[in-house]
């Protein structure tokens, strides 16, 4: 068989946007992921797209989560045409609550960079919420000094959804999807990776090793990404950190917009179903839940809006994001190998910022000067001391 254009190691959301991209390129692509094809972070996460700037950004960060926000409406609309799939993309607001001085502080700083980016805000009053939002009136009277602000360009997309609708993209597109097909080892060759060698399940036979050649390779395999790197002599500040989520589901919607409260946040879906979540964990590659985290943050959203506690938990579940040491994602060539590349160490905002990396991966594999400048997030930028903590 020829080789592909592209392989791609990783089937999250950066990897099959990336292959969909590549696919839409003409590309022919694979992509190799050593479980099941989007149901680590991606799956895991709660599909928060916080506005992005609508004036010229100058800070890659800014730059990133613009492109990203522009890029959501038009993937989602072409989606739906392309699958017939709904990934529940809704332009729904996003509303801030403060309980608390500190809480209080940050919103004063959040304005300053809402108004530096242009990008809208209100300050509601309660009694504008309470016009605005059914049943907001049990959290204005737990927390009665409680600020309330409102960005209406705030967005949600049901992660799920949208990562099925990548999968039936892809594939209509020709590009091949290998579940339980882990990369053990990259083959190199002086500055060349000539091959990725996989060990995939046999049909009754136990495991084998195959190897999957490509012109170019991609590293997407978000926190696992170190273990291949570290096969290079690369090192990097990749480590994983685990979010714990709790699923409500009420028999109607009971608010539209993502509700958040610092670092936590509730989601709805437009079916009654309400994620909650999340925190912070470095435990390594433990994905498992704790009844004490559970515990806390059922207590934190049904103390945030009351009427979750006579709603049903239906589900409860961990993820593993990729953090970096200094909060950038890592995207771009790989040092001593011209062709290989990695697209990882996105932290919380995978999802977020998966449609940007897409088209700014392909724009640089295929020799052209990407849209934004990658040289912030090159993958040698710096070397961790000690044990790297992502910045929040």
């Amino acid at each position: 068989m020829e080789p592909y254009d592209l392989a791609i190691i990783g089937g999250g959301v950066i990897g099959l946007s990336i292959a969909l991209e590549a696919a839409n390129h003409g590309w022919r692509v694979v992509v190799l992921e050593s479980g099941q094809l989007g149901r680590e972070a991606s799956w895991a996460g709660a599909g928060i797209l916080p506005a992005g700037a609508k004036v010229e950004a100058h800070d890659p960060i800014e730059q990133l989560r613009s492109l990203s926000a522009e890029l959501h409406a038009i993937w989602a609309r072409q989606l739906l045409e392309w699958t017939g799939i709904d990934t529940e993309y809704r332009n729904c607001g996003g509303l801030y609550v403060a309980t608390t001085l500190a809480e209080k502080a940050t919103l004063a700083a959040n304005r300053f960079w809402w108004e530096e980016h242009g990008i809208a805000y209100e300050a509601w009053s309660h009694s504008q919420a309470r016009a605005r939002v059914q049943g907001i009136d049990r959290l204005i009277e737990r927390f009665p000094t409680c600020e309330l602000w409102f960005v209406p360009d705030d967005c949600r997309l049901r992660n799920p959804r949208h990562i099925s609708a990548l999968i039936a993209a892809c594939r209509a597109r020709g590009v091949r999807l290998l579940e339980n097909a882990r990369v053990e080892e990259l083959i190199t060759v002086g500055t060349r990776i000539e091959a990725a060698r996989l060990r995939v399940q046999a049909d009754g036979q136990g495991t084998e090793h195959v190897d999957v050649r490509a012109e170019r390779y991609c590293i997407c395999n978000g926190a696992w990404a170190v273990e291949l790197l570290d096969s290079l002599g690369i090192p990097t500040g990749i480590l994983p950190v685990r979010g714990q989520m709790v699923l409500y589901r009420s028999p109607r919607p009971l608010f539209s917009m993502v509700i958040n409260e610092g670092h936590r946040y509730l989601v709805p879906r437009d079916d009654g179903h309400v994620l909650a979540g999340s925190c912070e964990e470095e435990v390594g590659f433990d994905r498992s839940t704790t009844p004490e985290m559970i515990a806390e943050l059922q207590a934190w959203a049904q103390g945030l809006w009351p009427e979750l506690a006579d709603v049903p938990v239906v589900d409860q579940w961990a993820g593993l994001r990729p953090g970096s040491f200094d909060s950038f994602p890592y995207l771009g060539a790989i040092p001593a190998y011209y062709n290989a590349y990695i697209a990882s160490g996105h932290f919380r905002h995978g999802l977020h910022w998966s449609t940007a990396t897409a088209v700014l991966m392909v724009e640089v594999m295929s020799g052209r000067k990407p849209r934004i400048d990658l040289n912030p997030f090159r993958l040698q930028r710096g070397h961790a001391i000690g044990k790297p903590t992502p910045s929040v």
